[in-house]
């Protein structure tokens, strides 16, 4: 009988497992979301102007005048306005699918409002708010090549 003895068969074997398991690739779309978080958590610099959209006889000006003074009246808001950062703190990175896929979020529920692409309204994309799909086109580069450097790194290193 002929025996064939492989030497460095446990060591490969120990390398393709962790391989396998892509923890570095894993962590690093993880990074990748808390970073691409990071970047949409950012206020803009701050801006005193009168709101444009207060002004005039029209129904929509009366309309957001009565609701301006509604809310002025009920302690909701405050003049001058005074940062909370509540939106800021909202924001929230999850992964899902063993970590497979990572998810940025807002639970304030005016958060369309000030950062959805689609839904921001006029007045937040004059004072300077970044939408989520800016951040997505300014640093979604960044975020990609995070992942596919730790690819890269799993495969060459195990």
């Amino acid at each position: 009988m002929t025996t064939i003895r492989i030497e460095g068969a446990a060591e490969l074997i120990a390398r393709l497992t962790r391989i396998e398991q892509m923890q570095r690739v894993k962590a690093s779309i993880r990074q990748a979301a808390v970073f691409l978080e990071r970047k949409v958590k950012e206020y803009p610099t701050e801006s005193h102007r009168p709101n444009w959209m207060l002004h005039g006889n029209s129904a929509k000006a009366q309309r957001m005048r009565r609701g301006f003074f509604y809310h002025l009246n009920h302690g909701d808001i405050t003049v001058p306005y005074k940062r909370t950062q509540n939106i800021s703190k909202k924001w929230t990175t999850a992964t899902e699918n063993s970590g497979w896929r990572a998810v940025v979020g807002n639970t304030a529920s005016y958060a369309r409002l000030v950062q959805d692409s689609a839904k921001q309204t006029s007045y937040h994309r004059h004072t300077g708010w970044i939408t989520t799909r800016q951040v997505e086109l300014l640093y979604g580069r960044q975020a990609i090549n995070m992942v596919e450097r730790a690819l890269k790194s799993e495969v060459e290193n195990g």
